[in-house]
């Protein structure tokens, strides 16, 4: 009788493309929600308008983001008619890419094949990363791919002298700022840091390479932001948009509760993979096991731990702002589950790992539909504006807190919605304030938020 090796890297590997695979089924049917509205329409507006160098919103210039994650997207409409395909692609490309460079790191450290596909698995399993942030919209997995280029080039430039890889090190950190301003660059500092103090290492201070890389990293998005309306304008608005993100707080009870609930939450959005190393560490402790953490891993881990620092101490952050650590998690976590030889504990993870991987068919096959049946949809609403209106006449949208309808009308349209302040000609307005602006056609219940259709008196 044929029999299955699951410990087998041919298994692993076909594991993991299953994996990347369980993200595509009904990924249309699930509509655009929370930010992904915001990136996509950032992105239409700019190949609408040719202007991919300063964003805008509804026309209205947009200064919270810089937009290289609308480029992708932008990129992928021109082969990938718009849709919630267009856009969720983008993530799901970095995602797989994440996944293959996982696997270069860990074996250009191990030598080992099993480990370097069990680092990969394991980050493709993490619960936000195959159920929430691995195939939506947003900015922090594609984030997450370049943060860990950035420390791929530092580390084995820093490990191996190689001055090539510093220097590179400081051109992804300039692409990562143009992703989400400020943060890459807290991360190019702190990673180099963590390198230098850990290794005593200390004449590294004086490293000119060291100091060009960073040069370069601060280059490339100022070739950009002095290409923009305002620039000036630019940088303080990324600047405030990461301290308000990650500022502390002056509240000791709120300050003392994030202490607990943030790690916890992060606990959870490494699952399954952080059990299992658990798991190991209590073994090892029990003395049912031996593990040693060689010190190329307690390296890694001194650097997670050194880039964590700003979020454990920012009452405001959210879970979503340390994925870019997820990756370097992985590499450990892998490392730790195989070489604790416990074959039944692998096996228990490769099951575990085909259990979510088939949770999340079943999501996109089944979930997806029913949910949106459920839900308030803002596809639903936008398909019968389209219905109620004429939609070759002028249409605006003063309601900027449900975008998604005014987002798939545009799909439908064929060019962008703005502001009635931008087209004073409108004919029909969607608006959310409640104020009357003309003949109300209809109005829509989004489960206690109102969507208004005006038709100009």
């Amino acid at each position: 009788m044929f029999k299955i090796n699951l410990l087998s890297d041919k298994y692993i590997l076909s594991l993991i493309i299953l994996g990347v695979l369980s993200l595509f089924p009904n990924i249309n049917v699930y509509e655009f929600r929370g930010e992904e509205s915001l990136r996509v329409i950032v992105s239409y507006e700019m190949v609408k308008s040719g202007n991919f160098l300063q964003p805008t919103f509804l026309g209205d210039l947009y200064f919270n983001k810089p937009p290289l994650f609308n480029w992708f997207i932008a990129i992928s409409s021109f082969l990938i008619p718009w849709s919630e395909l267009t856009a969720r692609i983008v993530t799901i490309i970095f995602l797989s890419l994440t996944l293959l460079l996982i696997y270069r790191f860990s074996y250009k450290i191990f030598s080992d094949k099993i480990t370097a596909l069990f680092s990969s698995l394991i980050y493709l399993t993490f619960t936000d990363i195959l159920f929430w942030y691995g195939y939506l919209a947003e900015i922090d997995v594609t984030l997450a791919f370049f943060i860990f280029l950035m420390i791929y080039f530092q580390y084995f430039g820093f490990i191996e002298n190689r001055k090539d890889y510093i220097l590179l090190s400081g051109v992804v950190a300039g692409l990562s700022f143009l992703l989400k301003g400020f943060p890459a660059l807290v991360f190019f500092g702190i990673t180099y840091f963590a390198l230098i103090i850990f290794t005593r290492r200390f004449k590294e201070f004086l490293n000119p390479f060291l100091y060009i890389s960073a040069g370069i990293s601060i280059l490339i998005p100022a070739l950009w932001i002095l290409n923009t309306a305002d620039p000036e304008r630019y940088i303080q608005k990324l600047f405030l948009e990461s301290i308000v993100r990650t500022r502390g707080g002056s509240d000791i009870l709120k300050f003392l509760t994030h202490l607990v609930e943030y790690p916890l939450l992060n606990i959870k959005q490494l699952i399954p993979g952080v059990i299992f190393a658990f798991i190991v560490i209590f073994l090892h402790f029990r003395k049912k096991l031996s593990i040693v953490l060689p010190e190329n891993i307690k390296l890694l881990l001194f650097i997670v731990a050194l880039n964590y620092i700003p979020y454990i101490l920012a009452v405001e952050s959210r879970g979503r702002y340390v994925i870019p650590l997820f990756p370097v998690l992985a590499v450990v976590f892998g490392y730790i589950l195989v070489k604790a030889q416990k074959e039944k504990l692998l096996r228990a993870f490769v099951y575990t790992a085909l259990f979510f991987i088939t949770v999340r068919f079943l999501l996109g096959f089944i979930g997806f539909p029913i949910l949106m049946e459920k839900k308030a949809s803002r596809k639903k609403v936008a398909y019968d504006i389209i219905q109620e209106v004429d939609i070759s006449k002028n249409i605006a949208c003063d309601c900027s807190p449900e975008k998604s309808v005014c987002l798939y009308i545009d799909f439908e349209k064929g060019e962008p919605l703005k502001k009635s302040k931008y087209m004073k000609n409108w004919d029909y307005l969607i608006d959310c304030s409640g104020n009357k602006k003309g003949n109300l056609l209809k109005v829509y219940d989004l489960k206690g938020k109102k969507i208004y259709l005006y038709e100009k008196r």
